[in-house]
């Protein structure tokens, strides 16, 4: 009974024992088969990764390439035939010297980065090496094409390059404002600023540059154009010299985008000359006007002038429905004069009247002209008819007390004027000549009545006598 019960004991074990035998198997060759697929996966992997992944191993003092996978591996035309080629076999001549500096490191154990170039293509390394006992024995490499990014960088200096020339050589000054300081300047900036450099300027506080004048404005057009992205319109200012000294300059100013961030590109041009010479244009012009409106005998003003003025009074008379007077005046026996003294005494005469009608008391921008010959009109904005009449009799006063001696007059001793006074409240549909003809009708009554006196168009006497 023992004896059976211990030869199935004996039994059952190595039933047991093959049972868990035949359980590893299994597992193992299930193992085997994970990893095998692993493997393959992770092959796969290499094989479609866009970079490149290699080993190399330091042989007799050559670096051997002893595995090699990837995309850019093929794209640099190497096939798995190249696997055991030495470093002197891959790269050109030129390139051994700096590539085995580079795989030196590697086997001294430093991990670093480096970029490399082969058949146009540019890529960047990473190098981990592998120890054993503190002894490295091979050395990973995985590397990335960079070649369009290296591309995009070098176009993008290029721009820059560009860029910056184009600033440089400009004919205007331009200056780059980010985060409230100024930031880059080209040497026309420099040289109307005089700081001398770039640094100089730099160190500028902004609120130095401008004008106090105008530095509000400035800051809210740099203000402006940072939250609008807006360009400006050219616009006029004054900036400040390093001394202190002040220039005239016309501004423009638009967004960009300088390092990434929001900025303000100022362009601006000094044009204190510009202004001086159209300061000294319109002095010129104003002169001009002057004199074109001008009486060059008299001094006062000639009957252009008084034309124009005229348009613009009775047109303001007209829309404010307000009068206007006018005084025609006229130095009697004046060819007599000149046939007794002289043309030229006949001129002094001419000035010495026009200087008595130029100091009369004229309101609301009265005008004294010299109408033609000897004869002057006076034109009266605002003026009743009975005011013009008292201005009138004034001038008659004025001329006695003037007392220029005429032999030659056959009502005084000395010169005398013959006046005619017109009014009116002109309307939309007036004809503004009638106004000067009733001025002459009354000169021509005044003279036709003896002379040294003054006549009013519409007045009693005048229509008495049917004028």
């Amino acid at each position: 009974m023992t004896t059976w019960t211990g030869t199935t004991t004996i039994i059952s074990t190595i039933a047991a024992a093959l049972l868990w035998g035949r359980f590893y198997y299994v597992r193992m060759r299930r193992a085997g088969a994970q990893l095998k697929a692993l493997q393959l996966e992770y092959a796969a992997l290499l094989r479609e990764q866009q970079g490149i992944t290699f080993k190399i191993k330091k042989i007799d003092g050559r670096y051997c390439y002893t595995m090699a996978d990837g995309q850019l591996f093929y794209r640099l035309g190497l096939t798995q035939a190249d696997i055991g080629k030495t470093m002197e076999d891959i790269f050109p001549e030129s390139m051994h010297a700096y590539i085995r500096s580079i795989y030196d490191r590697a086997w001294a154990g430093e991990q670093f980065q480096y970029e490399s170039e082969l058949k146009g293509y540019t890529y960047l390394n990473s190098v981990m090496p592998i120890k054993k006992d503190g002894q490295t024995v091979e050395v990973i490499i995985v590397g990335s094409d960079i070649t369009e990014r290296k591309k995009a960088e070098k176009d993008m200096q290029e721009s820059e390059d560009r860029y910056r020339r184009l600033v440089d050589l400009s004919p205007d000054a331009i200056m780059v404002i980010g985060n409230g300081k100024l930031v880059l300047a080209n040497q026309k900036a420099i040289q109307y600023l005089g700081d001398g450099s770039l640094e100089k300027l730099m160190e500028r506080p902004l609120g130095t540059i401008v004008h106090p004048d105008y530095l509000t404005r400035a800051s809210k057009h740099v203000q402006q154009v940072l939250e609008r992205r807006d360009v400006l319109r050219p616009f006029e200012s004054v900036y400040l010299r390093l001394d202190g000294q002040p220039f005239d300059v016309e501004v423009t100013a638009s967004w960009m985008q300088y390092n990434g961030e929001s900025a303000v590109m100022v362009i601006f041009r000094d044009i204190t000359q510009r202004k001086l010479e159209k300061q000294q244009l319109q002095e010129s012009n104003k002169l001009l006007s002057q004199l074109a409106h001008v009486d060059g005998l008299t001094g006062i003003a000639n009957r252009r002038f008084f034309d124009d003025m005229f348009d613009k009074e009775w047109e303001l008379a007209v829309h404010g429905a307000l009068p206007l007077s006018v005084i025609l005046c006229d130095i009697d026996y004046f060819k007599a004069y000149n046939d007794s003294y002289g043309h030229q005494e006949g001129d002094t005469c001419l000035r010495q009247v026009a200087g008595v009608l130029n100091r009369l008391p004229l309101a609301n921008g009265g005008v004294v002209a010299r109408y033609g010959g000897e004869e002057f009109i006076i034109l009266l904005p605002e003026t009743s008819l009975e005011d013009a009449a008292a201005i009138g009799g004034m001038l008659g006063d004025s001329m006695m007390k003037l007392a220029i001696p005429h032999r030659a007059s056959r009502v005084s001793s000395s010169v005398t004027i013959s006046v005619g006074v017109a009014a009116i409240t002109p309307t939309a549909w007036a004809d503004k000549e009638v106004l000067v003809r009733h001025a002459d009708t009354a000169l021509y009554e005044a003279k036709q009545q003896g002379r040294n006196q003054m006549k009013i168009y519409g007045s009693e006497s005048m229509v008495k006598e049917g004028v």
